[in-house]
């Protein structure tokens, strides 16, 4: 990716993180009954002249939650075979300045193996986005394994983005601010334990909004990985104590975040602590932050005040 200056004096940026509202699934929330007041307008030229204002050269599309699957395994991929669909569509039309995530009509397995082929081999789009749970169904649930072990031969990559969770379970309220970034855990947490990172190593996971809170949670997290049902793996203990080593706190490290939400410096030292800047890849989350919020979020992490000292992000590519 260039580096090559904007007119605001920021790096060319490569945006992981940018979503799309497709006008047919816009109308799909509507008919499924659910509240689409706060969605906001998007088309793709309104990216582009955001982009060029702002310096980035190029962004990844995805749709953002709720997803696809609204209870119908059927209705689901048909909605996801449209929205990747269009979203090819736009790649096809500014080549240069997109390329797309497939959206998959998960939970629903089967569906979800066939869409991701259609979608990477006919459709060529750069890789998945799946959501923390869908329906309260978890990523990284042994339930899913089909679909983890098809996104590893694949070397796929896979942006787990937040979702929301049964309104009977949690504060819907808090969802933006509390239940977003705790329900990225659970799904990781899932992730250790139900040893899909360890499967499944060539998933190439990006871990949208900072990681929530994983990154502050990353040694206790990683004890999962010691953990099975009904008791503890001594053997991973023994070994990993002998070689002075956290397996599990390393399957944190060794993962990719993006930089949506860390644009306060304890969510960005936390980040900072456990990866390395080539680990962290920029997110603008256009358009459910606006344009203002995205230019903040670039001057913060190219030498804003209040960055912390010693510290960069990597602003530039999404990274091997």
């Amino acid at each position: 990716m260039s580096n090559q200056e904007s007119a605001q004096g920021a790096p060319s940026l490569m945006d992981v993180h940018h979503h799309m509202v497709p006008p047919a699934y816009l109308e799909a929330l509507k008919q499924a009954g659910l509240d689409t007041a706060g969605f906001p307008s998007w088309t793709p030229q309104e990216s582009i002249e955001m982009m060029d204002r702002l310096g980035i050269e190029k962004a990844s599309l995805s749709i953002s939650s709720p997803g696809v699957w609204f209870g119908d395994d059927a209705e689901a991929r048909d909605l996801a075979r449209v929205c990747n669909e269009y979203a090819a569509s736009v790649v096809d039309s500014y080549p240069r300045r997109f390329d797309a995530l497939a959206v998959l009509p998960f939970p629903d397995v089967e569906g979800s193996v066939q869409e991701l082929a259609y979608a990477m081999d006919t459709l060529g789009l750069a890789g998945v986005i799946l959501f923390s749970n869908v329906g309260g169904r978890y990523a990284g649930d042994p339930d899913f394994d089909p679909l983890m072990a098809e996104l590893h031969r694949r070397g796929a990559e896979v942006l787990l983005h937040p979702n929301t969770v049964p309104e009977k379970d949690e504060n819907a309220p808090l969802f933006p601010w509390a239940e977003y970034p705790i329900d990225l855990a659970r799904a990781y947490a899932r992730l250790v334990y139900c040893d899909t990172l360890v499967k499944y190593p060539d998933i190439r996971w990006i871990l949208s909004h900072a990681g929530g809170v994983v990154p502050f949670h990353a040694e206790r997290l990683g004890k999962a990985y010691y953990a099975k049902d009904g008791g503890l793996r001594w053997g991973r203990i023994l070994k990993d104590l002998a070689l002075k080593r956290h397996r599990g706190l390393d399957l944190a490290k060794g993962l990719r975040y993006d930089t949506v939400g860390a644009t306060n410096p304890v969510t960005l030292s936390s980040l900072q602590s456990l990866v390395g800047p080539d680990r962290i890849l920029f997110g603008s989350n256009f358009p459910w932050d606006s344009e203002e919020s995205v230019g903040s979020s670039i001057s913060y992490r190219v030498g804003a005040k209040g960055r912390p000292p010693g510290k960069s992000s990597n602003l530039n590519g999404m990274g091997a």
